[in-house]
């Protein structure tokens, strides 16, 4: 049995620990393994590299935003199910004889007949089990799963608390039913929630966050979540005491930086960035419109209607990222990717056409740029050519140069007198945010055979489990 479990964090578990004795039973017993994600740490890329056991410049599903793009350009990632059906770990399994439960597996879409079952998530509206005759058994409660809360208001928080509980509750229900009603040899469950609840509500959890208040009534809200998935994996572990089971997650979770590192400043600084004028201390119009934004999303929310809208025509990237501040033919490497949109303290940069495939030149912007520091500190945790991490064929989808920064700070794209800023706006209506290097991995009756792991592991390790005990 393998449990997917999105977001889930080795740190929250250690903090929540005496709350949760059978992730940190097996963490204990397999000697506190760690495990980093793919770069970047998001969702899609992240389950399509478990399913594929490639990284995403080999699979392609990955999506760094040139928010700089002269055009303004912006084309939302799209693919199909073609990119998993007769690929995945699952179907590799079916060739061998070996038949598979699938239950509500992240980025599949419409599904496929496979030698066993597979219950999709909800896509335009519908969820399809395979075979259709089973649907009667698990009837499956599209309109709890399909629901999509991002961006609500603080007002309906306590509607939103409630509906992630629900959403828990019933991929859990048929995740248990699948186990106890199907005669397969491995079963797969992804589930969706830890992810999704840490991002709403992790200001309201975390004693450190600068929003924290104390006694307010989300306090719980994580915790409420991961007892849930440790409760699940109790309640296998004793129905079915000598399966191995497997538990992983497909990056950590933690806070969304509060406080902003003005990179694009740091580039021009170094002669890398021209500006096509200069903001007076970081204090646009488009700055304050930002920041006004956030507020009102936060009071008032956002409909689904309007999100979907935003995702086909984002304006919001004209306001958190314009491309109009900079001087394109006197620029040659600029801020890009997730970091200046969602303000996470990973990103990249990216360098002009006249310097791509120039690694001396990428080596200088990284020796310039690690001696930057924050409160006695380097500020990279590490920065690199993305030539020197990842090799595939879909590299190009990459910035030049990656990096990962102190986590309590954002990479921002405004210029500015100040390199770093109280100015994470973001972290209002979205105050949890993804991590590289804390996402969970553990068993039972299977030892792991070292303490270390990447997710591009994962299809080969649960392969492994799997042709072991059949």
């Amino acid at each position: 049995m393998i449990l997917g479990m999105d977001g889930l964090d080795f740190d929250v578990i250690q903090k929540y620990k005496d709350s949760l004795p059978n992730l940190e039973g097996m963490l204990e017993a397999n000697g506190m393994p760690r495990m980093n994600s793919i770069f970047p740490a998001d969702t899609t890329p992240a389950w399509s590299t478990v399913y594929l056991g490639v990284d995403p410049t080999y699979h392609g599903i990955v999506n760094f935003i040139n928010a700089g793009d002269k055009n303004n350009a912006y084309k939302p990632l799209v693919f199909d199910d073609s990119a998993f059906k007769g690929k995945t770990f699952w179907d590799a399994f079916n060739e061998k004889g070996i038949s598979t439960a699938v239950i509500l597996p992240m980025n599949i879409k419409m599904g496929w007949e496979i030698k066993g079952l597979m219950i999709t998530r909800p896509f335009g509206g519908h969820m399809h089990v395979y075979p259709e005759s089973k649907r009667p058994i698990y009837q499956p409660n599209e309109k709890i799963l399909g629901t999509d809360a991002k961006f609500t208001s603080a007002k309906k928080l306590g509607k939103l608390e409630q509906l992630f509980l629900d959403k828990a509750d019933e991929e859990i229900r048929l995740t248990e039913l699948a186990a106890s009603h199907e005669n397969v040899d491995v079963l797969f469950s992804y589930l969706s929630t830890p992810d999704g609840v840490q991002h709403d509500f992790w200001s309201y959890c975390d004693e450190q966050h600068k929003d924290f208040v104390p006694g307010n009534p989300y306090a719980d809200a994580i915790l409420a979540i991961y007892k849930k998935m440790d409760s699940l994996i109790g309640d296998m572990r004793k129905a079915y005491p000598s399966l191995p089971l497997l538990v992983i997650s497909d990056h950590g979770h933690g806070a969304r930086p509060v406080k902003t590192v003005r990179l694009n400043e740091i580039l021009r600084r170094e002669g890398y960035l021209t500006p096509k004028k200069k903001a007076e201390n970081g204090k646009t119009k488009k700055h304050s419109l930002k920041s006004f934004l956030f507020k009102t999303v936060r009071k008032v929310g956002l409909s689904k209607g309007l999100v979907n809208l935003l995702k086909r025509f984002p304006i919001w990237k004209k306001i958190l990222a314009s491309s109009d501040i900079i001087d394109w033919d006197h620029t040659t490497a600029y801020l890009s990717d997730l970091s200046s949109v969602k303000n996470y303290s990973y990103g990249g940069i990216k360098v002009s056409e006249s310097k791509k495939g120039d690694d001396t030149f990428c080596d200088e912007i990284i020796s310039r740029l690690e001696k930057y520091q924050v409160d006695g500190h380097p500020l990279f945790t590490w920065i690199r050519r993305t030539n020197a991490f990842y090799h595939g064929p879909y590299l190009s989808k990459y910035p030049e140069i990656i990096f990962q920064m102190d986590e309590a700070y954002g990479a921002g794209w405004d210029l500015g007198k100040d390199l770093f800023v109280d100015d994470g706006s973001v972290h209002m209506i979205s105050p949890g945010g993804h991590r590289y290097a804390t996402a969970t991995i553990c068993t039972a009756n299977y030892r792991l055979p070292k303490q270390q792991w990447d997710l591009v592991e994962m299809r080969s390790l649960i392969t492994s489990i799997v042709l072991s005990n059949n």
